[in-house]
């Protein structure tokens, strides 16, 4: 009798797979899942973007990030509770409730703490392509921990998320905010080329690290993240082919190319973020930028289209917002319609879940007169 109960059992679960699709309410898909849910996996093996084969447990439920940017795309995917370390600078943010609490194991870019990430035990590191990582990935290989690539490319950003919702086992959350992204980027491209035949216009975007009264020049060349959203709206980086990757670009050579708009990204919430409710430490950079009597020749200065932008909008998954930001005042008439803010909104509260505030963008020329 102990025999005949198993194959009792498969003749049930047959017959209620068979009623349910007769019936209409068993997709082929949801099927799949049911099947994959029922093998009952412990191990999903993957391809990271380096193109390292790694086997995980699945779905992993301890991970450590090592770079805010990292932290973002988890909390996309609805885990940040299984974060278990941090990198300092998310505890700053402002946005990452779940994971400010964490213990703060150390950053990809600057150091590791490998015998804390041990003491912890997590599943997986999670790193991005970027950086020293090789080196990074032989520690954590000697203390046993396994290690994931993923980029906050925007060319690479699908893959990415396709990669995280499998080890979290989250692919149709995966789906629906790739859905997003290429919806968003579609619209883009369409009202785009409604402008088409105008010159295309020069950009020069300087990294902010510290407070500063001066025009940053450090900046990125043909590697440059922005340049995916630079090809999309017809503008192009004045550092190509200046510049390969990271690097200074001279005062006098942005003077020479005479970039249309100047693009001061801010990595440090120096003059934005998520807990910044005034404009005036903005405003007070915009106006160093413009009252720069080497700078006074350039056409962003003479025009006034110095701006200052939050770098994540510069790449990773929120590139597609920043993106909605740089049109609305690169071609304002073609973007009448458009409140780059009300998709900023949307992608905080139905995406990230949690309240939009802060000061992300300045200045707005088209919430007042003086862009506030």
């Amino acid at each position: 009798m102990k025999r005949g109960i198993p194959m009792v059992l498969t003749a049930i679960v047959v017959i209620v797979i068979v009623t349910l699709f007769s019936l209409g309410l068993l997709r082929l898909t949801q099927y799949k899942t049911l099947f994959s849910m029922s093998s009952s996996a412990k191990e999903v093996a993957i391809t990271d973007v380096l193109g390292r084969n790694v086997t995980l447990p699945y779905p992993v439920r301890k991970v450590i990030v090592t770079d805010d940017e990292v932290a973002e795309l988890v909390q996309l995917m609805k885990a940040a509770d299984r974060v278990v370390g941090i990198e300092p600078s998310i505890r700053d943010r402002g946005y990452f409730y779940e994971m400010a609490d964490k213990p703060v194991t150390g950053s990809q870019f600057r150091d590791l703490n490998y015998e804390l990430i041990a003491e912890l035990k997590p599943d997986v590191v999670i790193m991005m392509d970027v950086g020293p990582i090789g080196k990074i990935i032989d520690k954590l290989d000697k203390i046993g921990v396994k290690a994931v690539v993923i980029s906050i490319d925007p060319k690479k950003i699908p893959q990415s998320i396709m990669l995280l919702g499998k080890i979290f086992g989250e692919e149709e959350r995966a789906k629906a905010l790739l859905d997003w992204w290429k919806e968003k980027w579609e619209f883009l491209g369409e009202r785009i080329r409604t402008v088409e035949g105008k010159r295309e216009l020069k950009v020069f975007i300087g990294m902010g690290f510290a407070p500063s009264n001066k025009l940053p020049t450090r900046t990125w060349g043909d590697l440059a993240k922005w340049n995916y959203i630079l090809n999309v709206l017809k503008m192009k980086n004045i550092a190509l082919g200046k510049l390969k990757a990271y690097g200074e670009l001279d005062v006098e050579y942005i003077v020479k190319e005479e970039p249309d708009i100047i693009i001061v990204g801010d990595w440090s919430d120096n003059w934005l973020g998520y807990t910044k409710n005034s404009t005036e430490l903005a405003k007070e950079m915009v106006r160093a930028v413009l009252n720069d009597p080497v700078l006074s020749g350039v056409k962003a200065v003479k025009d006034r289209r110095i701006f200052i932008m939050y770098y994540v909008m510069l790449g990773s998954f929120r590139s597609v917002v920043g993106a909605y930001y740089l049109a609305k005042i690169a071609y304002p008439d073609s973007f009448k319609d458009v409140n780059p803010e009300e998709i900023h909104r949307e992608y905080f509260e139905k995406l990230l879940d949690v309240p939009y505030k802060g000061v992300w963008f300045y200045p707005c020329p088209w919430l007042s007169e003086d862009g506030g």
